[in-house]
């Protein structure tokens, strides 16, 4: 990783999350630190909650400015208040599931909550309650979470659609008295990616009857954190590392999972432990040589450019076609968008006539 730079503000922030106390300041001057930089990288990495975790925990709060720890402690209280709110809107919506017999399995962040991966539950930023369901409940489970007053706030452009893959999760809901938007998972990755990682993995856990709160093992949320990591959020095509996924799979220590033998198994995993060796937090080496390199670069530009035309374009323009077609909601869905966003008048007049239904 020869020629790899890190900011003193990430060091620092490495430091802070995986050393030890006596490691907190290795190789770093504290006067030379912008804290306001520090701040808004550890915010990017949705890792501000964290920070102040490990430096309380550390005993480390009288080296940094009073107003800094202020700030982040303000955060830090902030969040764990919200996720207990999560974890208890999660306890309601599981019991809320189980009177209409649809097994669950909670995922993402809500599942490392429940799985008590952190010491405390103050550390992890969470956006939505995630949860994956069988395919036959999909039709059982909108009824049941619109008579709940869980609503979905999107256009008319999506509802109504007609689709030519089943999606990765249906709409986003939020209920109007509760904090926490849920999102009902059919799929764990999308479409192309399938063949890689499928809810076929969590079929057995389905199986079992308990109704308590589930979530995946920890061997599964593993691989489930660096595929989202690399598939879902193009890490593994821009070499994007995230702090947060790195602390999750930090937190989870799989020990029989970090091998080198095993990681060099799957290209996805190796990739991940690759991209972020600069920091040395994974006490693991990965040789590669020049031609590893470049197999790593060749079947990743291979990998993007067959998504590319195979998924956003053709899928796309497949569903759009059918949609139009058969899909009043949808036609009418088009309309509106031609209205509110094109201004050429005889273009207009002609495309809204055409799909009107």
């Amino acid at each position: 990783m020869v020629g790899v730079v890190i900011s003193i503000e990430e060091k620092l922030l490495v430091n802070i999350l995986y050393r030890s106390e006596r490691e907190l300041l290795n190789g770093i001057i504290l006067n030379n630190v912008n804290f306001e930089n520090l701040i808004k990288l550890a915010s990017r990495h949705l890792m501000l909650p964290a920070l102040f975790y490990n430096i309380n925990k550390k005993n480390a709060s009288h080296l940094f400015p009073k107003d800094f720890i202020a700030c982040i402690k303000d955060i830090y209280t902030i969040n764990k208040a919200r996720n207990e709110v999560l974890l208890s809107e999660a306890k309601e919506l599981s019991e809320l599931l189980f009177e209409n017999n649809i097994k669950h399995i909670f995922l993402k962040g809500t599942a490392l909550l429940l799985a008590n991966v952190f010491e405390d539950i103050g550390e992890r930023m969470i956006g939505d309650i995630d949860f994956i369901i069988q395919h036959k409940d999909e039709k059982n489970i909108e009824i049941i979470l619109e008579q709940s007053n869980y609503v979905v706030k999107t256009t008319a452009l999506y509802r109504g659609s007609i689709r030519v893959f089943k999606p990765k999760h249906l709409a986003r809901r939020n209920n109007i008295n509760k904090i926490i938007a849920v999102e009902p998972h059919l799929e764990l990755l999308a479409p192309g990616w399938r063949g890689t990682f499928n809810s076929k993995k969590l079929i057995s856990t389905f199986q079992g009857e308990t109704k308590t709160l589930k979530s995946p093992s920890k061997s599964f949320l593993f691989d489930h954190c660096i595929y989202a990591l690399q598939i879902a959020d193009n890490g593994f095509f821009n070499s994007y590392h995230s702090h947060r996924s790195i602390y999750d799979i930090y937190k989870l220590n799989c020990k029989t999972s970090l091998t080198v033998k095993n990681i060099k198994k799957n290209i996805y995993i190796k990739h991940f432990f690759l991209t972020i060796a600069k920091f040395k937090i994974f006490d693991m080496y990965i040789k590669t040589s020049y031609l590893d390199l470049y197999y790593d670069k060749l079947f990743r530009g291979v990998r993007r450019f067959s998504l590319i035309l195979i998924l956003r374009n053709t899928n796309t323009i497949l569903k759009n076609i059918v949609n139009l077609f058969f899909s009043s909601k949808y036609r009418e869905g088009v309309s509106t968008k031609i209205i509110n966003h094109y201004r050429n008048k005889t273009l207009l007049k002609w495309l809204t006539k055409l799909l009107q239904p």
